[in-house]
C-alpha cells in the first residue's frame, strides 16, 4: 500500500511525469528502462517507533490486538536527460512533502502518515550507454501501523468455594 500511495502522490503532483514511467526499485528486479525520462520508487528502510499498544479488551472472538508503528522511508528517484524537467519534478515533490498538503493526501490512505521530506540531492549516474543521466532524490518519511491479531484464552465463568482454613484443613 505505501508504493501505491507514494505512486499516487507522484503522478498527481510532479510535473511533466508520464505514468507508465514509474518503477517500482528493488522489488521487481528489472533492469533499467530504455527510456531516459522515468522515476524509481523503493522503499529504502523501515524503523519501529516506540513500543508497542496492546488492546486487551477482549472482543467477541476472544483476540487481543498488538500494534507497532513503523517508518519507513521511500526512495524516489527522478531521472531525465532534460536536468530541469528532474529537478523540477524532485522540488515539487520535496516542497509537497514538507507542506500541509503532502500530510493531507496521504491521509486519505488508512493507517498512514506522511511524517517529512529529506531535502532533495542531486546525484548523477552513468545509464547502460556509459552516458551521465541527471538524476535527483527525494526521500519520504511514511508511518503506517502495523497490527497483530492473536487469540487469548479467557475464562467465562467462575465457581468460588469459600473455605475456612480451620474447618476443612485440620491439623
Amino acid at each position: 500500500m505505501i508504493l501505491e500511495a507514494v505512486y499516487d502522490f507522484i503522478t498527481k503532483y510532479a510535473p511533466n511525469v508520464v505514468a507508465d514511467n514509474v518503477f517500482r526499485g528493488w522489488q521487481n528486479r528489472m533492469a533499467l528502462p530504455q527510456t531516459q525520462n522515468f522515476i524509481v520508487i523503493s522503499i529504502q528502510d523501515t524503523m519501529r517507533i516506540g513500543t508497542n499498544v496492546i488492546d486487551y479488551t477482549q472482543s467477541a472472538q476472544g483476540n487481543i490486538t498488538n500494534q507497532t508503528l513503523r517508518e519507513y522511508t521511500v526512495d524516489i528517484d527522478f531521472c531525465n536527460i532534460d536536468q530541469e524537467i528532474a529537478q523540477e519534478q524532485a522540488a515539487t515533490i520535496e516542497t509537497l512533502g514538507q507542506s500541509d498538503i503532502g500530510v493531507t493526501f496521504f491521509n486519505n490512505y488508512t493507517g498512514l502518515s506522511l511524517n517529512y521530506a529529506d531535502d532533495m540531492e542531486y546525484m548523477p549516474y552513468v545509464d547502460e550507454q556509459d552516458q551521465y543521466l541527471p538524476r535527483y532524490r527525494v526521500s519520504l518519511h511514511l508511518t503506517q501501523w502495523d497490527q497483530t491479531t492473536l487469540t487469548q484464552d479467557y475464562f467465562s465463568s467462575v465457581n468460588l468455594r469459600v473455605e475456612n482454613i480451620d474447618v476443612h484443613h485440620k491439623p
